[in-house]
């Protein structure tokens, strides 16, 4: 017998001895109706939309995610850092921007501590203002913060943009300091070294919260001119010569820079001074004082604010002696009066 059929005889002999095999069982063929399929892609969608929430809530806790938020859902920061926030030129320039460009820069807020579905500012006021005037939605990063991380970032961003003056940064380190924030927290917050610290609290003591109100920012009057004004503000009488002063027109009309001019030569007036009412001005094309003129028994004196115009009082100084010779020019012209040289010779 050939190999091949030896095998083939040893199969069908072992297979006759097994049990039958038995029928084959059709296997139940599903078919997706139209409903299970749109079940189906509303789970991917669910899915979909579930793993997006997840991404925008990790970049809104990282401050990475910038939304259009409601002005009237916002609340300022705890921690005043302006004395005006929007009533200034710069102010009406920044509305006239967003109106024209939009809001180029988002402001920082973050949900607030105490009131849901509100929002607290870190920075970004004059926008928040600004926005709010124009009926627009602010462009924000929300991020929750603690109030230490809050009052960091709201002085660190003033910083960087240095668009707070002096006696302004004075006042937000005082406020942070009634508030409990430990001295690191105000260093940080402002940036500030710790001699630096120490005078801005000094001078936020010494001025009454009142009198920096009335004058507001004054940008253009550093730390040395706030602590003169604080030294006037120790005289007796000081304070009410200062409320009978913003009481006037004069004063209500003029800048914040001219008010703190104001208030300081109020100050230093002597009481025979002042029957002589307030001091003649000349100033400079810019509009700041160039020369001071204030008349007493004594006659007048001038006084030229070098800073204005560098160069100006070599200049003046080098004219007085032919202004001299021009008076007494006209003098020998005139009707023969009895007019002596102002120098006493």
């Amino acid at each position: 017998m050939k190999r091949k059929d030896m095998l083939r005889a040893l199969l069908t002999s072992t297979a006759a001895t097994e049990d039958p095999p038995a029928p084959p069982v059709m296997s139940e063929r599903r078919v997706g109706s139209g409903a299970v399929r749109a079940m189906g892609l509303d789970l991917d969608r669910l899915a979909q939309d579930a793993r997006k929430a997840e991404a925008l809530e990790r970049q809104a806790a990282n401050g990475q995610l910038v939304l259009d938020v409601d002005p009237a859902l916002v609340d300022p920061s705890f921690a005043e850092d302006r004395v005006a926030r929007t009533g200034d030129a710069e102010f009406r320039t920044l509305v006239e921007s967003i109106r024209i460009s939009g809001q180029q820069v988002p402001v920082l807020l973050r949900p607030h501590p105490e009131a849901k579905g509100r929002y607290q500012v870190a920075y970004g006021h004059r926008r928040v203002a600004a926005a709010a005037e124009l009926g627009l939605p602010v462009r924000a990063m929300v991020r929750p913060m603690s109030d230490t991380d809050l009052v960091v970032a709201q002085g660190k961003e003033n910083a960087e943009r240095r668009n707070l003056s002096f006696i302004e940064r004075a006042l937000f380190a005082a406020e942070l300091e009634a508030r409990g924030f430990d001295r690191p927290t105000l260093m940080a917050a402002l940036s500030a070294h710790p001699a630096e610290m120490s005078r801005y609290l000094s001078v936020a003591r010494d001025i009454p919260r009142w009198v920096v109100r009335a004058i507001g920012p004054a940008p253009k009057a550093g730390r040395p001119r706030w602590l003169v004004l604080a030294g006037l503000l120790q005289a007796d009488g000081a304070p009410e010569t200062v409320r009978h002063l913003i009481e006037q027109p004069a004063f209500l009309a003029a800048a914040t820079n001219r008010r703190f001019e104001m208030v300081i030569a109020a100050l230093r007036r002597s009481p025979e001074e002042a029957k002589h009412g307030d001091p003649a001005l000349v100033r400079a094309p810019s509009g700041e004082i160039l020369l001071r003129l204030e008349r007493d028994h004594l006659g007048l004196r001038i006084t030229a604010v070098e800073q204005v115009a560098p160069g100006f009082c070599a200049f003046l100084e080098e004219r007085l002696p032919d202004l001299v010779a021009e008076f007494h020019s006209q003098a020998s012209l005139g009707d023969g009066d009895d007019r002596r040289d102002p120098s006493g010779a």
